[in-house]
This record gives structure tokens, C-alpha cells and sequence, in this order.
């Protein structure tokens, strides 16, 4: 019974940080926000795990950290006068398609699609691997790269990164061509080059971490685009029947990723399914779980694990890329912490969301500041973004703010790796090349639109 009470507590919790997002949605008037999109992230992240497994613990008090942190984030945006930034936003619809459908973009785009490509074989050849073994041998090639990568024996090269970043900057041109694009086929094409090397790595490597951020990065392209011309909604309406669609074909591509893990040696259907479930489970729910049962443990209460007791270390895990360049020789095993939480063999994993890391740099109190001002400056940053006529950095800021809202159900994504650094100093070049560009170009552009309504 009293497991119950508290799972339910949880639940309400989760409903409240859908409740102030909401909130903050009266406000404003739209759910493109930061404020909103980072509540309707965590609200996704706690409420389906919760709900779907009922059964399974979790401790209520750590649902309630989580709230206060997206409150104190959504109260980041209380400093700026909204009204007349979403006013001045509305002035540069009739620029959007020039600026973000440029034929230099476009050229980047196809380019980063065939470097990301290249890059990816060269490094798949760095490690050993052959054509032949991933065409004929796709499942016991992509099971030897990931017993590579989770033994820490992958041969460290060049190839590999530069394959990441230019999937990610791949992905979100993709994002802003793809609203520029006139014709059914041309919007499909976009869509099928924006996340083939993703694919690709998710397949031949078992690893669909890339494809999933390459899927936030170009949704956060699109949204740029339609803030830029006013239209500020989060989803098309009609567009079910082909959201379907995509989202079959990424079950699909996730299955795939999955049997390379050594489930394509399981003879057995009912075998196979039961391992499915548990690779899904584990993936997509096994986060709030075990964050939870970390929270208990160091707030003194019952825990399956019992965590080891660390010194603070002043913001490493949360800005770890920096520490390392300011020469820190602290070692972070892959995914952050070598706890793996357990429920029976349903739930298994070492991901205890950025949360964990953020309470241990800055302590309880700390991490519900440290929210507030990463809120102040979000927030900020999309103000700028709104009444800029043609914004450069705060575009690439909005960029990865999408990233890190994703990422911090696994750890925070500017302690994580390197590689999103380059990645948005490679899309602040690219922005302020295309910038320059479509400034000189000699175009006319049309007179203003009156102006309309926010619309949510």
C-alpha cells in the first residue's frame, strides 16, 4: 500500500512539472519556449516510465527535485518582456526562406552528408572492419563494435569524431532546408540525407545515441525556421499519417541496432521478444528508476545500491570537457557512473540523468540555482533570438539547448564530450558564412507581412 501512495505521489509530481510548463504556456503563448519545451521533455521522461511500470519503486521526494528544478528553470524567464520580442519576431517572416534555404546551406548540407559518410567508413575500416564483413556479416560486425566500444578497445582515431559532427550539422541543415523545400520529394530527400549517417552508425555500430540526438538537432533546425516566420507551433497539424510512418521506420532501425547487440544469435521467438522488451525497457525507462534509487540513497533513505560517498567535485560532471582541457585526470567510465541499477531483469542500466551529477557538483540547493541561472541565460538567448533580425549565435545556442534539454536524461551534454563544442562552433561558422552571403546576394526582398498572433 504504501508503495502505491508513493508511485502515485510520483505521478503527481510529474503532472506538476507538466502544470507549470503549462503555466508558462498562458503566459507566452505558445509552447515554443524553452521554458515549456524543457517541462514537456521531463514531463515525457518521468510521467511514461512511471506510468507504463506501474509496479516498479520509485521515490516520490526525488520526482518532487525534478519539479523544483524545471520551476526554477521556467522562472528563468521571468526577466524579459515577451510580448514585444515575439512582436518583433513576427517582422522577419518574409526573410526566413532566403536565410535558412540558401543555396550555401545547401551546398553545406550535401557536403556534410558525404564527409559524415566518408568519415564513417574510414573510421569503420580504422577498426579493423571490412565491406565485405558489413554487408554480408552485418549483425556479428555491429556486435564485435560494440564489444569494442564497451571494453574501452576501439582504436581512437579522427575518423570517427569528425563522422559525429558532421552527422549533427548534417541533421540540422536538415532542419532548416527541409520547410524551404517546395516539393513532396525534395522534403523526403532532405529527411532521408539528414539522418543516413546516423543510421548507419546505428546499424553497423549498435549505437543509436547519434541517431536520436541527430532527431532533436533537426527538429530544433525546423523549429528555428518556424520561429523565424512566426509560425509557432511544435507540430504540424495533418502530418499524422507521415509522423507514423517515421516513427515505425525508427522502431525498426532501433530493433536492427538492437539484435547487433548479440540478439540476432536467439533462435527462440518468445526468447527474443522477452530480450526486446528488456533492451526497451532498460533503454527508455531505466533513467528516472535509478536516478530515483540514487536520490533515495543520499537523502538517507532505503536504496537497492549503496552508492559510493563522493567528495564534491565543484561542476566536473557537469562541465567534464572542460575540467579535462584545464588538465583534470579524472576518469569517467562510459555513461557517467559504474553503478548499474537493477529491477529484476526487466530494468538494467548505469544512466542516472544529468540530475545526479548536478546534485553531487552543487548539492540540492545548488542544482535548484544552478537551474535558475541556466534558465536566465536560455532564456536570454532566445530573446535575442526573437528580436534579432538575423540572428547567428543565438540560433546555434537554440541548437544546442535542444541537445541538452534530450541529453539530460542520460548527463548533462556540455560535460559529456567534445564533440558538441566543435559541433556548435562548426554551425556558428557555417550560420555567419550564410549570414554575409544572403546579406550581399543583390535579392529584393518582399515588404513585411502585417503582423499576426503568436499561435501555439
Amino acid at each position: 500500500m504504501m508503495g502505491t501512495f508513493e508511485k502515485c505521489l510520483a505521478l503527481v509530481f510529474s503532472l506538476m512539472i507538466l502544470g507549470q510548463a503549462y503555466l508558462v504556456r498562458r503566459y507566452v503563448g505558445t509552447w515554443l519556449f524553452p521554458a515549456c519545451l524543457f517541462g514537456l521533455f521531463w514531463f515525457g521522461y518521468t510521467f511514461v516510465p512511471l506510468a507504463i511500470l506501474f509496479w516498479v519503486p520509485a521515490n516520490p521526494y526525488a520526482i518532487a527535485c525534478l519539479f523544483l528544478c524545471s520551476l526554477a528553470f521556467s522562472m528563468g524567464s521571468l526577466a524579459f518582456d515577451w510580448k514585444t520580442a515575439f512582436e518583433r519576431n513576427a517582422r522577419k517572416r518574409e526573410t526566413a526562406a532566403i536565410v535558412y534555404g540558401s543555396p550555401f546551406l545547401k551546398v553545406v548540407f550535401y557536403v556534410s552528408t558525404v564527409a559524415s559518410l566518408v568519415f564513417l567508413t574510414l573510421n569503420l575500416f580504422a577498426q579493423g572492419f571490412s565491406l565485405h564483413d558489413l554487408l554480408f556479416d552485418l549483425y556479428a560486425s555491429a556486435a564485435a563494435y560494440a564489444n569494442l566500444r564497451f571494453s574501452e578497445d576501439l582504436n581512437g582515431n579522427i575518423f570517427e569524431r569528425l563522422s559525429i559532427v558532421f552527422a549533427y550539422l548534417d541533421a540540422i541543415l536538415g532542419g532548416f532546408l527541409f520547410p524551404c523545400v517546395p516539393t513532396k520529394t525534395g522534403r523526403r530527400l532532405i529527411v532521408v540525407l539528414s539522418f543516413l549517417p546516423s543510421i548507419l552508425v546505428a546499424v553497423t555500430q549498435s549505437a543509436k545515441w547519434h541517431l536520436f540526438l541527430c532527431i532533436v538537432f533537426f527538429y530544433a533546425g525546423l523549429l528555428v525556421y518556424r520561429a523565424s516566420v512566426g509560425t509557432l507551433r511544435l507540430f504540424d497539424k495533418g502530418r499524422m499519417k507521415s509522423l507514423t510512418l517515421y516513427v515505425a521506420t525508427l522502431i525498426a532501425i532501433v530493433t536492427v541496432s538492437f539484435l547487433g547487440r548479440g540478439l540476432y544469435t536467439i533462435n527462440d521467438n518468445e526468447d527474443l521478444i522477452r530480450k526486446l522488451v528488456e533492451y526497451y525497457s532498460s533503454y527508455s525507462f531505466s533513467h528516472i528508476y535509478a536516478f530515483s534509487d540514487w536520490f533515495a540513497f543520499f537523502i538517507g533513505r532505503r536504496s537497492e545500491l549503496m552508492y559510493s560517498q563522493e567528495s564534491a567535485p565543484h561542476g566536473f560532471y557537469t562541465f567534464a570537457v572542460l575540467f579535462k582541457l584545464m588538465g583534470s585526470d579524472k576518469v569517467l567510465p562510459i555513461g557517467m557512473f559504474d553503478d548499474y541499477y537493477s529491477y529484476g531483469e526487466l530494468l538494467t542500466g548505469n544512466i542516472f540523468t544529468m540530475f545526479r551529477g548536478l546534485i553531487l557538483d552543487f548539492g540540492l540547493i545548488g542544482s535548484v540555482l544552478f537551474m535558475l541561472a541556466t534558465g536566465l541565460l536560455f532564456h536570454l538567448s532566445f530573446h535575442a533570438m526573437l528580436r534579432n533580425r538575423r540572428p547567428v549565435f543565438t540560433v546555434a545556442v537554440f541548437v544546442l539547448m535542444m541537445g541538452y534539454f534530450y541529453a539530460s536524461f542520460i548527463s548533462s551534454l556540455l560535460g559529456s564530450n567534445r564533440i558538441y563544442y566543435v559541433t556548435f562552433v562548426l554551425l556558428l561558422i557555417v550560420l555567419q558564412i550564410n549570414k554575409r552571403i544572403t546579406r550581399t546576394d543583390g535579392r529584393r526582398l518582399a515588404p513585411p507581412e502585417p503582423l499576426v498572433g503568436v499561435v501555439a
